[in-house]
């Protein structure tokens, strides 16, 4: 039975190869009818140099985005060291620790914001003084701490209470 004349089953490549070869064709060449040959892939060797051996990659993250070795790091799944031996490797100038990376979540105390400029705020400044006058007399830092948050007076973070760090932050930032 010819399944390409009866058309009761729908015909499959193997069908085909199956029917050209009974009918004298060569089987060879039906093969590569219906199956093309396969061209040769040519891989190239994988030549990867680490983004942080990369001068224009540091110089264009560090110098003109301002990113932190801690920012480049994470971006490209490596140590803060490695960054920071690149940069030196480049002559790139490192950036001193202290010094702020972009703009600051939120003012000091003693600034505030308005209109995206930072202003001296009257009644945080009072406190400063007041902090550094008690400083002065030779309280300690827990001491003022707890005069701070008996006199309410009011924290940054509104409804916090002052704690020993917040007032040596406040004393040293200054």
């Amino acid at each position: 039975m010819n399944l390409r004349t009866t058309g009761k089953k729908k015909a499959t490549a193997m069908d085909d190869i199956f029917f050209c070869c009974k009918n004298g064709g060569s089987e060879e060449h039906n093969f590569e009818r219906i199956f093309p040959p396969l061209q040769p892939i040519v891989i190239k060797e994988f030549n990867h140099t680490p983004l942080y051996k990369n001068k224009s990659f540091l110089q264009k993250n560090y110098v003109e985005k301002g990113l932190s070795i801690g920012q480049i790091s994470k971006q490209i799944f490596s140590s803060k060291e490695a960054v920071r031996n690149g940069l030196i490797k480049h002559g790139i100038e490192i950036r001193e620790k202290s010094q702020h990376h972009g703009n600051p979540a939120q003012p000091k105390y003693g600034q505030r914001k308005v209109k995206k400029n930072l202003v001296d705020h009257k009644i945080e400044q009072r406190t400063i003084e007041a902090i550094t006058q008690m400083k002065d007399e030779g309280l300690s830092l827990r001491a003022i701490a707890r005069c701070l948050n008996q006199m309410k007076v009011p924290t940054k973070k509104r409804g916090k209470s002052w704690h020993p760090e917040m007032v040596r932050r406040v004393l040293f930032n200054f």
